[in-house]
């Protein structure tokens, strides 16, 4: 559900660097969990994001990062740098991550 709900804020024009964060975390720790559905379906809204021209550099890595993982065939075995960018972030915007390590 909050993935549909993450398409659907991430396609709107009024979109922040925080949004991207509620939307991606919860998305990550699903798929990592083994919920795909979630990972594939807030790609799409992560990707528009992406190329908005929204985000600054610092989010905008964070976001692509977080398309690879999601569209990963096997997320847990994504890069170290990829998985700290996005364990980091999270974190630093309110979300621990309890699935992706």
């Amino acid at each position: 559900m909050a993935s549909l709900v993450g398409v659907s804020a991430c396609s709107g024009t009024d979109i922040k660097a925080e949004d991207a964060y509620k939307i991606g975390c919860p998305a990550v720790d699903s798929t990592v969990a083994g919920g795909s559905l979630a990972g594939k379906a807030t790609v799409a809204g992560l990707k528009k994001l992406s190329a908005s021209g929204q985000l600054d550099p610092e989010p905008k890595k964070w976001v692509d990062a977080t398309i690879s993982l999601l569209s990963s065939d096997d997320p847990k075995a994504s890069p170290d740098g990829t998985k700290q960018l996005i364990i980091d972030g999270c974190a630093k915007n309110g979300y621990e991550l309890r699935n992706l390590k």
